[in-house]
C-alpha cells in the first residue's frame, strides 16, 4: 500500500486544490491510500473529514518577522512541531509528501526530507511564500501557478501547471436553480460576497453598512466565515451562512452576477474556472496584493481603504450597468489563470510512486 501524505491548514488556501488533486489521484489509481496533516483551529478539519481522509494536527509555528517576545519560545515550540511531525510520519509511513504553501506544511517536509521520504510543493500565489521557500530545496518536484521572469526558488527549478481547483470542468447549475437553492428570484441581481473559509471581517462590516443601499438594486449572498455572523439579518432578498459546502458553492456561483471576495488563490482560480465577474479586495500588504497585480485584466480590484464602503457600492452599480463587460472580464481572468481539475500534478505526483 502507498501512501501520500498531504500537508496544509490553518485556511483553505492550500486546501482545496490538494484536495482537487486528491480526488483525481485517486480516479488514476484507486489503491493509493492518503493522509493529512493540518492544524486544530483551521478550516480544513470539516472539508477534509468530507473527504475520509485522516487528519493529524501538527501544531503552527511562524517565524516572527519582527522581533517580539515571541522570538524567545518560538524554538520550543519549533522542535515540538518537528517532534510532532516525525512521530506523524513514523506512524503513516508515507510514500510522498505534499504541500501547496503554509507553515503546517514545513516541519512535516524537512523531517520527511531528513528520512528521504520524497516531498513535492507547489507554489499557488504570485508571490513564493516564505514557508515554500523553507523547503523548497528539500523537494523533488517544485511546481508554479504563475510564470516567473527570474526563478522563484534561486537555483531551484520549477515547473508551471495547471492550478488544481475543485470546479473546474464542473457543471454550473442554471442560474434558476441557484437562485431556487437560496430561495431568491432570479429576475433580480445577484451579489455573493465571502471572504474565504476563515470570513473577512473588514468585507463583512462593508457589507453590513451599506446591505440596506444595496438591497434597493441586488440580492446578498453573504458568507461570513465561521463565527462572523454575529446578528446578521436574513430579510427578503438576503442569505447569510457562516459557512457554505461545495454543493452551495457552486449555486451560490450559479446565480450570482457579481462576486465580491479576497485575493486568495482559491477563491480566484474558482472564478477563473467558472469564468465569474469578480470584485477583489486583497488583504492589505500581504501576498494577495502581487496575486491581484497578476490577474488585474480579468477582475476589478478594490483596496481596503476606510473609502471601501463607497467604493464597493459605487463598483457594483458600475458593473450592473455592463452584461457584456461582466462577460469580457470573466473570459479573460479564465485565459490569465489556467486551471484544471487537478489532472496534471495527480499525474505528475503519482509519477513519483510508480518511477
Amino acid at each position: 500500500m502507498k501512501t501520500i501524505l498531504f500537508a496544509g491548514g490553518g485556511t483553505l488556501g492550500p486546501v482545496t486544490p490538494l484536495l482537487a488533486v486528491a480526488r483525481r489521484m485517486k480516479k488514476l489509481d484507486a489503491s493509493v491510500e492518503f493522509a493529512w496533516a493540518g492544524t486544530n483551529e483551521g478550516p480544513e478539519r470539516e472539508v477534509v473529514g468530507r473527504e475520509r481522509i485522516p487528519l493529524s494536527v501538527i501544531p503552527t509555528v511562524k517565524l516572527p518577522r519582527y522581533f517580539s517576545l515571541d522570538i524567545f519560545s518560538w524554538p520550543s515550540k519549533y522542535f515540538a512541531a518537528r517532534r510532532a511531525a516525525g512521530e506523524l510520519l513514523d506512524r503513516v509511513k508515507p510514500s510522498l509528501v505534499v504541500g501547496a504553501g503554509g507553515f503546517t506544511q514545513v516541519p512535516v517536509i524537512l523531517e520527511a526530507a531528513k528520512r528521504k521520504i520524497p516531498c513535492v510543493i507547489h507554489q499557488l500565489d504570485a508571490e513564493p511564500g516564505l514557508s515554500n521557500r523553507a523547503v523548497a530545496k528539500k523537494c523533488i518536484s517544485v511546481t508554479t501557478s504563475f510564470a516567473y521572469e527570474k526563478p522563484p526558488f534561486g537555483s531551484v527549478k520549477t515547473q508551471r501547471v495547471a492550478t488544481p481547483c475543485r470546479f473546474a470542468g464542473a457543471r454550473l447549475p442554471d442560474r434558476h436553480a441557484g437562485a431556487e437553492r437560496f430561495f431568491l428570484d432570479e429576475r433580480k441581481p445577484t451579489v455573493f460576497v465571502f471572504g474565504g473559509g476563515t470570513g473577512a471581517a473588514a468585507i463583512n462590516e462593508a457589507i453590513r453598512r451599506t446591505k440596506t443601499e444595496l438591497l434597493t438594486n441586488v440580492q446578498l449572498i453573504h458568507q461570513t466565515g465561521k463565527g462572523k455572523r454575529q446578528n446578521d439579518t436574513t430579510e427578503k432578498g438576503v442569505v447569510v451562512s457562516e459557512f457554505f459546502d461545495e454543493q452551495d458553492m457552486l449555486f451560490a456561483y450559479a446565480v450570482a452576477d457579481i462576486v465580491i471576495c479576497r485575493a486568495g488563490m482559491g477563491a480566484l482560480s474558482d472564478l477563473a474556472a467558472l469564468k465569474k465577474t469578480a470584485i477583489i479586495i486583497p488583504i492589505p500588504h500581504s501576498h494577495q496584493e502581487k496575486n491581484l497585480e497578476a490577474v488585474k485584466a480579468g477582475v476589478l480590484g478594490i483596496h481596503q481603504t476606510e473609502r471601501l464602503d463607497h467604493d464597493l457600492s459605487a463598483a457594483i452599480a458600475d458593473h450592473l450597468k455592463n452584461a457584456g463587460y461582466r462577460t469580457h472580464l470573466g473570459e479573460t481572468l479564465h485565459a490569465l489563470l489556467p486551471t484544471d481539475d487537478g489532472t496534471a500534478l495527480a499525474q505528475k505526483w503519482l509519477g513519483f510512486l510508480n518511477p
